[in-house]
């Protein structure tokens, strides 16, 4: 993330936050003014300013929108919702390991989806995928103009990422392209984890293998076209996953780590971030770490036994990876068994997409992907047609 474009350049991870925020405006699901609104009033500093300014912003979008849609304007509503889930996402980022007031937003995020979702083009259907004493939350979806069984897009959530966010990230790019898509609350994520208690894990096709179950009951889709999506700690569970089940077509992995060194990368981060990084992980404190095996998050003498073809994606400016992220990126690459891979480096081209999962041009991701996915004979379907 060039210095131009830090908020605060001495706070990494809250200009972090704000350049993902900025991101998502060329989606349709921020706005760029709402945002430098909101920065005016916060000192990163003081978290608690943090809070309350996305959560006024978030407030004041969820309003507008509720007048809009006794109004009849539906139109202005969905996107009043939209921008509202996103702030509200944006707001829990700074709150502590605080069960009850995590859990209020995901649950108004989730209230403010759905009530945005009533007026997409494809309709958010709720489903749930079963994980052993639970049922685990998520949002299936299928663009009907495209008859019969299709290619599926499976995202999976990074450490920090809603399922909603990840919807808005890739989402209706996908859906536009004619495939379904899916995202749930795995372990360690939203309120599968504040709420239902169910943490993250190294053997990641322990829960994930079960969306591929539920994806197998639908007959909207393809059996032989699943393609999974796993970006930041969702890239290394997306090569976990893919060395294990091979009923996936395809695999991309986004800003991954080879090995997770906890200690180092939990004592870099912002109090809230870390609280939240021990939460998921299930560990007390730093020493826990020390000579574990349940964190030993490595994909060494795993990669060989992928078959699929495999996408390994690397923004030229990453930092988040930690250590060395490009040789990192480099042996997941190399060491993976599939007959048919692509390492793909974003440089500096003008365009950006060089941060952390390209954070800072998501429209650098979406063509990647697909111009990738094309190249393997998964590309889009054709073009709707009026």
């Amino acid at each position: 993330m060039s210095i131009e474009f830090s908020r605060w350049p001495n706070n990494y991870m809250m200009s972090y936050q704000v350049t993902k925020a900025l991101g998502m405006a060329s989606l349709g699901a921020t706005d760029v003014t709402e945002i430098y609104e909101a920065c005016k009033k916060i000192n990163p500093d003081d978290k608690d300013t943090w809070h309350r300014e996305w959560l006024i912003t978030a407030q004041a979008l969820e309003r507008h929108g509720k007048e809009a849609e006794t109004a009849g304007n539906w139109y202005t509503a969905r996107n009043c919702y939209i921008r509202a889930c996103n702030y509200y996402r944006i707001a829990e980022y700074a709150v502590m390991d605080d069960d009850i007031e995590k859990i209020r937003i995901f649950k108004k995020v989730n209230e403010l989806f759905e009530a945005a979702g009533q007026y997409f083009d494809v309709r958010p259907e709720k489903i749930e995928i079963d994980y052993e004493d639970v049922k685990l939350d998520g949002y299936f979806f299928s663009p009907s103009w495209i008859k019969g069984p299709k290619p599926t897009l499976f995202a999976l959530n990074g450490g920090d990422e809603w399922s909603i966010e990840n919807y808005f990230w890739l989402g209706p790019a996908f859906l536009s392209c004619g495939y379904n898509f899916l995202v749930y609350d795995q372990p360690g994520t939203g309120l599968s984890m504040y709420e239902k208690g169910k943490g993250r894990r190294a053997d990641s096709e322990a829960f994930h293998s079960r969306a591929i179950d539920f994806l197998l009951t639908r007959p909207e889709v393809d059996p032989d076209k699943i393609i999974v999506h796993g970006e930041s700690f969702a890239a290394y569970d997306s090569l976990r996953f893919a060395s294990f089940d091979h009923r996936i077509a395809a695999v991309i992995s986004d800003g991954g780590t080879h090995a997770f060194d906890w200690k180092a990368m939990l004592s870099w981060m912002p109090p809230s971030l870390a609280a939240h990084g021990m939460r998921i992980l299930g560990a007390e404190s730093l020493e826990d770490f020390a000579g574990n095996p349940r964190f030993a998050y490595d994909l060494e003498g795993v990669l060989h036994q992928i078959e699929c073809p495999l996408l390994v994606m690397h923004g030229a400016e990453e930092i988040l990876v930690q250590p060395n992220p490009l040789t990192q990126a480099l042996k997941n690459y190399e060491q993976a068994g599939s007959k048919n891979k692509t390492f793909y480096a974003i440089e500096d081209r003008r365009l950006g997409g060089l941060e952390h999962c390209q954070v800072d041009n998501i429209n650098v991701l979406h063509e990647v992907a697909l111009n990738w996915l094309c190249s393997i004979g998964l590309g889009p379907a054709a073009p709707r047609q009026s």
